[in-house]
């Protein structure tokens, strides 16, 4: 395939439509189609019907019950005088009965602590969805944002081999001239290969991470809004480092998390404790009973009875004691993990900080170099005109103008990443900075000859 059909195609596929795709778009189709976050929103559903469960068991149960009884006993007493030999009993009977029964817990203290659990469970759940709708907001963007880096990194390539590629042919067509050696045209033979096969594999790892974002927001056609160029460095705000620690302390949701947990613990040796202590139901029945044969004895009819039931297991194979230990252990197995949750919190904060920090220096550091490289490419080309330079240190100024091209592109990915996780590590990422970094964003691709 030639160089101009390679060209032709690279510029379709990056070309924009009428519409272009933005990370806010982006992020809200994600969340209506993605089912890993879908997955996740009907979990926390599902959490909340915890609630509704603890206190049924604190609230009144009626239940209908009903039996049918053949008995058959042997007759062997003596029967009186003037009376039946069955009068007080047949030797088989059938009893029928039916009746309804209410039950309402006086005092079960392991019910009341049940619920106590639950509620901190729903709290639980409440700071794991943030959790994974920060995590959501990274994958999205981290997928969204390498659609783009591998784009721009396509199109460098792109420009790259069709630089070399007309280089080359100069060089042959000098060779038939015999006006250059022939080692010089394989140098700019090596150098366009490698151009080509680069060109290729960004190519493939486009196609990879528009593959990986279609997996996040489902199928989509519209081409992405890109980059602007006059896209610059801002710096965090607070501009303290010791004021994102606090924040982080604050309200940074794996501690949060992590507090949670503990108490769920705590919560649940209280639960297991509740074990020693009496249960208290009042308990009231209603009903119907027939027998028959009937006999003297017999007791057909409605019956209702009401009263109070106590149930205490006083020992249960030292059960008990071992489940209440158990407890103990995870509580503080749970402050173990709070401690790292937090030392973890804190180590995020201070390396996505630098980071960030230390983005404005690359940023910068990576304009220059690229500046710097294209320039010093023009002039090695116009030298080797004049006889100053030679075609290995023009291929080499052009290797090292593109390859400063390329690491620019990359700081500015890595920029926009980190500032998102900065915000994530103190728990402040949200779809508002998806918006903000949106205006950074266009619809049509920048002109300009970087």
């Amino acid at each position: 395939m030639k160089i101009k059909t390679i060209i032709s195609v690279g510029v379709l596929l990056l070309s924009p439509y009428s519409y272009a795709l933005d990370l806010v778009e982006a992020y809200q189709r994600a969340q209506s189609t993605d089912p890993n976050w879908q997955a996740n929103l009907l979990q926390y559903e599902a959490d909340q019907l915890n609630l509704g469960l603890a206190q049924g068991n604190l609230l009144p149960t009626i239940s209908v019950s009903g039996n049918v009884t053949r008995k058959s006993q042997a007759q062997n007493s003596t029967p009186i005088e003037n009376f039946p030999v069955d009068a007080f009993g047949a030797s088989s009977s059938t009893t029928q009965q039916i009746a309804v029964t209410a039950r309402q817990p006086i005092f079960r203290w392991d019910a009341w602590q049940a619920l106590k659990q639950v509620k901190t469970s729903l709290s639980l759940s409440e700071v794991n969805l943030q959790l994974q709708r920060q995590a959501h907001i990274l994958d999205v963007s981290e997928a969204y944002f390498n659609v783009l880096r591998q784009q721009s990194l396509t199109t460098a390539n792109l420009q790259e081999e069709k630089a070399l590629l007309e280089q080359l042919n100069m060089m042959n067509a000098k060779l038939r001239e015999g006006l250059v050696a022939k080692s010089e045209v394989s140098e700019a033979n090596a150098q366009y290969q490698s151009a080509r096969a680069n060109r290729i594999a960004t190519h493939v790892q486009l196609i990879l991470a528009q593959e990986q974002l279609a997996q996040l927001i489902g199928p989509y056609k519209e081409n992405l809004a890109v980059l602007n160029s006059n896209f610059a460095f801002q710096k965090p705000y607070p501009a303290d480092l010791e004021a994102w620690l606090l924040l982080a302390q604050n309200q940074n949701l794996a501690i949060q998390q992590a507090r949670m947990q503990q108490q769920y613990a705590e919560d649940q040796k209280r639960i297991d404790e509740a074990a020693r202590y009496p249960q208290l139901e009042a308990v009231a029945s209603y009903g119907y009973a027939k027998q028959s044969p009937q006999s003297i004895i017999s007791s057909d009819g409605p019956f209702d009875q009401i009263g109070l039931e106590m149930n205490w297991n006083l020992y249960s194979g030292g059960r008990t004691q071992k489940t209440i230990q158990k407890a103990a252990v995870n509580i503080r197995k749970s402050q173990a993990q709070l401690e790292a949750a937090i030392r973890k919190a804190n180590t995020d904060v201070k390396k996505s900080y630098m980071q960030v920090e230390t983005d404005q220096a690359k940023l910068q550091a990576r304009k220059a170099a690229m500046d710097s490289a294209a320039t010093v490419s023009e002039a090695s080309q116009a030298q080797y005109q004049e006889g100053l330079k030679s075609m290995v240190d023009v291929l080499l100024a052009q290797r090292n103008a593109f390859s400063a091209k390329q690491d620019y592109l990359n700081a500015q990915y890595d920029y926009l990443m980190n500032v998102l996780r900065l915000k994530a590590a103190v728990g402040h990422l949200t779809q508002h900075d998806l918006e903000d970094l949106n205006a950074w964003l266009m619809e049509k691709p920048n002109n300009d000859k970087r």
